[in-house]
């Protein structure tokens, strides 16, 4: 695997890490717990971070919006912790998988997502990164401001 790369996967171990650690502090109870009306509840969020990282490898792939629906159709555990830590590992592993069998060149190819966006393999893993972090940050102040629990789950090195 690149030797960039590696340093995203250090990374980002550590953050998938971290929210299995978050999740442990919380029972199936707390998923129906929903902070803001119309948005995501606590199992819902988890249910997707599950998910994001096949998905986004998906998308870096250039896969279609309905095939990306089937996906999330097919993969989105049901609401229970077990479930989507078991989720969240397999698709993270299927990301770290996907990136190491990428040759330099294909991870510095362009793919266009559906709708619209342009980024090499390399700019969708640092993406997929991101979009990782910011739902865990969303998740640990779920956690927090409305559970009132401070989960002392250490965030970054």
């Amino acid at each position: 695997m690149n030797v960039y790369c590696k340093g995203i996967f250090n990374q980002m171990d550590m953050a998938v890490e971290s929210v299995i650690n978050l999740m442990n502090t919380l029972s199936d109870e707390d998923l129906s717990n929903r902070p803001t009306a119309e948005k995501m509840s606590i199992g819902e969020l988890l249910a997707h971070m599950a998910v994001l990282c096949q998905a986004d490898f998906l998308i870096g792939a250039g896969a279609s919006e309905e095939e990306l629906d089937r996906f999330y159709e097919q993969s989105e555990p049901k609401a229970n912790l077990n479930a989507i830590a078991e989720a969240l590992m397999e698709n993270y592993n299927a990301l770290k998988e996907g990136i190491a069998a990428l040759t330099e060149d294909e991870l510095l190819r362009e793919t266009t997502a559906f709708w619209g966006g342009v980024h090499s393999r390399f700019e969708w893993l640092l993406d997929t990164q991101a979009h990782f972090y910011h739902h865990r940050g969303q998740l640990h102040a779920m956690l927090v401001h409305v559970l009132k629990r401070e989960p002392n789950v250490q965030l970054f090195e």
